[in-house]
């Protein structure tokens, strides 16, 4: 019997990556996994590499936004004293 429903768990799982959602709607999780143990760092289907590649890289990306989040707010922050600095003298 088909799951008819939807699970919010499923929705964000589509919302974060919806090629492994399809992959794992039309294989199962378990035959992934077997698939990666398997070929170990060899990945024989090209789709894998890409997929660890384009995650890894958008894990790259958001850490270095969030240092750039945490740069500019130590500028701003500095200009503040600055400025409060200024005014006092």
């Amino acid at each position: 019997m088909s799951n008819k429903y939807i699970s919010a768990s499923e929705i964000n799982q589509y919302l974060y990556c919806p090629y492994q959602w399809y992959y794992e709607k039309k294989y199962g999780h378990k035959y992934i996994n077997e698939l990666r143990e398997k070929n170990g760092k060899n990945y024989e289907f090209s789709n894998f590499k890409k997929g660890i590649e384009y995650h890894e890289k958008y894990y790259r990306d958001i850490v270095r936004l969030k240092y750039k989040k945490i740069a500019i707010a130590i500028l701003i922050v500095t200009a503040l004293i600055a400025m409060i600095i200024g005014l006092l003298k």
